[in-house]
């Protein structure tokens, strides 16, 4: 009985004409293996670059996006502490978004304050 439901559910949405994922959530997640494309959370991450490319340069966004994937894998999907990510997408959100702004100066840290005294 639960095989049969699985399979209605495979031919559902099989049927389904799901949208197109934005390219960067293409080209970056599901190709660079961060995210499956089947996850239904990737059209999260849709909204999330479609919100950030209105605020910043689609260049900056990749290159910020592509070093976070790379760290976030590099460390096996551990944060800071060595505890896994619980929620992919907010961990990856917050980190690219505190990035995007720290590399446009829109943050700065308290030692780069410091510097300023000495240049």
């Amino acid at each position: 009985m639960k095989e049969r439901i699985i399979e209605n559910d495979k031919l559902i949405y099989d049927k389904i004409q799901l949208p197109k994922h934005n390219y960067i959530t293409l080209n970056l997640l599901i190709k660079r293996k961060f995210v499956k494309e089947d996850d239904i959370e990737t059209f999260m991450y849709d909204a999330l670059f479609e919100e950030l490319l209105q605020q910043y340069d689609f260049q900056i966004i990749i290159v910020t996006a592509s070093y976070v994937i790379s760290k976030i894998k590099s460390n096996k999907f551990r944060d800071e502490d060595g505890k896994e990510i619980e929620c992919l997408y907010a961990y990856f959100r917050h980190s690219l978004t505190w990035n995007l702004k720290r590399l446009t100066g829109q943050i700065r840290l308290s030692w780069e304050e410091d510097d300023d005294d000495y240049g």
